[in-house]
């Protein structure tokens, strides 16, 4: 007699269970990623007063090759003081896909009037890029990368 007990009784939490599972699932609206990380929870992280981020859904893209046209454009137009060995780029893709404040080092320039002169003249050929994405908006995406040494064919 036990034994017939129990298996309406499972049945019964099945069913339970799976109605919860269904309901949790059928959310009205999603709720914001919240992965997108800042460059410095602490200090001013700011583009035109707008928070710039280090990681984010969708990654900025250079359209013209992707990361490998964006690292053959840095090496052929960058040098940097140590010469491809340890030294970095860091510069902000906005909004709008454009290239802000490049500077060596691991850290944007804090302002565009400190961009160095040379980076600028450097900068101002490159391709736009498509922007990041947070939560379906394009946002503003710092991008740190090493400076290359191009490799001869």
């Amino acid at each position: 007699m036990p034994f017939l007990l129990a298996k309406p009784l499972s049945l019964s939490l099945g069913l339970f269970f799976t109605s919860l599972a269904a309901t949790a699932q059928s959310s009205p609206t999603p709720a914001p990623m919240p992965n997108a990380v800042s460059v410095n929870q602490n200090g001013p992280n700011k583009l035109d007063g707008r928070t710039f981020y280090t990681y984010v859904e969708k990654m900025p893209v250079y359209s013209n090759g992707g990361r490998e046209g964006l690292q053959a454009f840095i090496s052929s137009h960058v040098r940097g003081a140590a010469g491809g060995s340890g030294a970095y780029i860091s510069f902000i893709i906005d909004q709008d896909g454009n290239v802000r404040r490049p500077a060596l080092g691991p850290n944007p320039a804090e302002t565009e009037a400190a961009v160095d002169p040379a980076l600028a003249t450097a900068f101002a050929s490159i391709e736009s890029f498509t922007p990041g994405y947070q939560n379906g908006k394009p946002v503003d995406v710092k991008l740190t990368l090493p400076i290359a040494k191009p490799v001869k064919k």
